[in-house]
This record gives structure tokens, sequence and C-alpha cells, in this order.
């Protein structure tokens, strides 16, 4: 299914948007707070630290991105034998290369948000003054 199709129709699983939403019909001005979207872009930063520390810390491994990549040798047997453990167990590969790999993917998209954020806050920073009048 398209985006195009969740929205406009395609099936049951269009996408229905509530008639009453407020905003939607122009009658609520849209106002956007910079400061709580650089809050929230400043809270995920912090968050991200976690991703991306060191491999290492007290001799243990981290969880983070580095991490994972250097240690990631999973195989289903670590994963479990319960009914989700056993799906991903056939989607890491082996070496656990897929895992990783989704992970990393994780990472830059999780960055790219951030990044996003940031850049709209600035946007409407200059925008909303002369959209208030």
């Amino acid at each position: 299914m398209t985006q195009k199709d969740a929205v406009d129709g395609g099936g049951d699983d269009t996408f229905q948007v509530d008639p009453k939403w407020p905003g939607l019909d122009g009658e609520v001005p849209l106002k956007y707070s910079v400061s709580e979207i650089r809050k929230v872009a400043e809270d995920l930063r912090a968050y991200l630290k976690g991703v991306e520390g060191p491999a290492y810390a007290e001799g243990y491994t981290t969880g983070t991105l580095s991490s994972v990549e250097g240690n990631c040798r999973l195989n289903a047997a670590q994963i479990g034998t319960w009914t989700d453990a056993r799906a991903l167990a056939d989607t890491v590969g082996p070496g656990g290369e897929k895992f990783t790999d989704a992970y990393r993917r994780f990472h830059e998209a999780y960055v790219a948000v951030i990044e996003a954020m940031e850049v709209s806050a600035s946007v409407y920073e200059k925008t909303n003054p002369p959209n208030e009048g």
C-alpha cells in the first residue's frame, strides 16, 4: 500500500482522520513552539549518548553501536526459543550482521530525526513572528 492509498483509500487499512481534529478546518491558528521543539530534540540527543558511547565501560560491553558492531555474535540459541525470539533469530543472520545493520540504521534515523527537529525549530523561529501579524 502506498502512502497515498493509506490516506485516500486503498483497502481496509485506509487511514481515517477524525473530522473534528482541531486545526484541520483552518479555524485554529497553527503556532509551533520553538522552545518545545528544541527541548524535545535536546532530550533525544541526551538519550543518543547511550547509543554513541564507548564499546566498553568498567570491563563490560555497553550496548552502544560500537559495542554491537564489535561484539554482536548472536545465534538462535543465545536469543531464545520463545516465539518472538525465534522470529528475531531468523532475522539476525550469521554473526549478527543483520542485527548490527538494523542497529546502525536505527542510529542514523534517530540522528536524522534530531537534526530535522533542530532545522524545523530554526525555520519556525523565523516564520512564527511574521505569521502572527
